[in-house]
């Protein structure tokens, strides 16, 4: 009876120390780099999505915006850190990773990117399938370079045109929409049937900062279209695809429409083409990574990646106009992303 009552006391003396480390709250500290569309609804699908796979858990989620000011979001990670470090931080967009995985505080802290576009360029990993030195993973949101070209060139064919067509590649000098303009110029040699002309502005952050760059793209588009007779343009990743009217006002003032967007309300304002991860499966796939994390699993355990899921869309009337016939396996691919 003695060794029944003292075995009945070992347990409940476990169970009153082990308790409160099971019920221990979860700190999840997520950095969002400006509060655009893209950034924002790929933190709410991971938030949701993180609740779901983590029922039993008291998650504790910080949500924080540098304003597109990456300034800001260096000094976000100090007041994180300087409050205790979180079991989880997570950077939403190139600036705010630059922030969390350039600063020395942070070193060994679990951190999770989401919607940055070359992690490699950034030096969080050599190469795609890599695991990164630092306690770091995540997934890029864009299709590789050669995959887009591929997909493009495959439309080109399929048309009657005997020209090469020059296209203008779009782009602020944002670190993400300057990497991917660099990836297709490496690859231009290989495609007869596009010339690429860089059409760039300044990044501008804060507020205003997106209406600034669509004015200035919208002049250097002008006098390109001037000097080199530009026939269309390449909508590259990044802020100034978030701009408000961007399409309509290019338009409005030079007649051109995108040949190719990565953003698929892009391609329903006019561009022909259109291959993107959208910001639920991101954010979904995001979650993922972070419930093992919390789990107890390094960052580093798990490669950086690209996402597996994308939405390609293609604009019919924009076909049209460009005398660039879609093939039927395209509009299959596309499926309820057909606009026109």
């Amino acid at each position: 009876m003695k060794k029944t009552s003292l075995l009945i006391m070992s347990i409940l003396i476990c169970f009153m120390f082990h308790a409160p480390l099971t019920a221990k709250p979860l700190r999840v500290a997520i950095i969002e780099t400006s509060p655009i569309p893209i950034v924002t609804s790929t933190k709410d699908a991971f938030v949701s999505e993180l609740s779901v796979l983590l029922p039993d858990a008291e998650l504790n989620i910080e949500v924080y915006n540098a304003q597109g000011v990456e300034e800001e979001a260096r000094a976000i990670v100090q007041s994180i850190i300087a409050q205790g470090e979180p079991d989880l931080l997570v950077s939403i967009a190139t600036l705010a990773t630059r922030a969390a995985y350039g600063s020395a505080s942070a070193i060994g802290i679990p951190t999770l990117f989401m919607t940055v576009s070359d992690p490699v360029k950034e030096g969080i990993v050599f190469a795609f399938g890599e695991r990164s030195e630092s306690n770091i993973t995540g997934e890029s949101h864009v299709l590789d370079a050669k995959v887009k070209l591929d997909m493009l060139d495959g439309l080109i064919k399929a048309s009657s045109l005997s020209e090469p067509i020059t296209i203008g590649l779009v782009h602020s000098d944002y670190p993400s929409s300057k990497s991917s303009v660099e990836s297709l110029l490496a690859l231009e040699s290989q495609y007869a049937n596009v010339d690429f002309v860089t059409v760039s502005t300044a990044y501008v952050d804060g507020a205003s900062g997106l209406n600034d760059m669509r004015d200035g793209i919208v002049n250097a588009l002008k006098e390109s279209v001037a000097i080199s007779d530009v026939d269309t343009y390449w909508l590259s990743t990044g802020p100034l695809m978030q701009a408000d009217r961007l399409v309509e006002t290019i338009y409005k003032e030079t007649k051109l429409l995108p040949i190719f967007a990565e953003s698929i309300e892009t391609v329903e304002q006019g561009a022909l083409l259109g291959v993107v991860a959208d910001e639920a499966s991101i954010g979904r796939s995001g979650a993922l990574r972070a419930k093992r994390i919390l789990n107890g699993e390094m960052a580093n355990a798990m490669p950086v990646t690209r996402v597996d899921k994308y939405t390609i869309a293609v604009n019919v009337s924009t076909a049209i106009k460009m005398h660039i016939p879609i093939p039927s396996s395209y509009l299959k691919l596309s499926k309820n992303h057909v606009y026109q």
